[in-house]
């Protein structure tokens, strides 16, 4: 970290355990309780950082958000709650795509060789993705300087 980065960070510290002057008009809004308040305000840091539209939230997600049904974005997940969710999407989507060639009788050339492989080398190239998908993730968080769910 680059001695102003880190200067910048100390002087906002700083500014947390200063008192806070008596009044409502004077307090700075803190963490939210409200999980669509922080879902907001993740996406404006998302949007600040240049990741937008489906790239910070996926449709399906948003669906989701209008039934009531509040889904951090990607990028402020865990490591390890991204690489199980990549392990099991990525399961699902090629185990279904394998499954469905073979019941249909039209078997390509990769998809046989995974097939005969086995599913040791299955899971294992599907646990690799995974880990690829989640540390692009983690990477792009921090690359951007993403703020904690928590203090959001």
């Amino acid at each position: 970290m680059s001695d102003t980065r880190f200067e910048e960070r100390l002087s906002r510290l700083r500014k947390v355990n200063e008192p806070v002057p008596a009044g409502p008009a004077s307090r700075m809004p803190g963490p939210s309780k409200d999980r669509r308040e922080k879902l907001r305000r993740a996406l404006v840091h998302l949007e600040r950082g240049g990741v937008t539209g489906s790239r910070a939230y996926a449709p399906a997600f948003r669906s989701l958000a209008r039934a009531g049904v509040i889904i951090r974005p990607f990028h402020y997940w865990s490591f390890m709650g991204l690489t199980a969710f990549g392990i099991v999407m990525l399961t699902v989507l090629v185990g279904g795509a394998a499954f469905i060639t073979v019941a249909i009788g039209q078997v390509a050339g990769p998809v046989r060789a995974m097939i005969e492989a086995g599913p040791i080398v299955f899971f294992g190239v599907t646990s690799a993705l995974a880990l690829v998908f989640a540390a692009v993730h983690r990477v792009k968080a921090r690359k951007i300087d993403l703020p904690r769910w928590r203090d959001l």
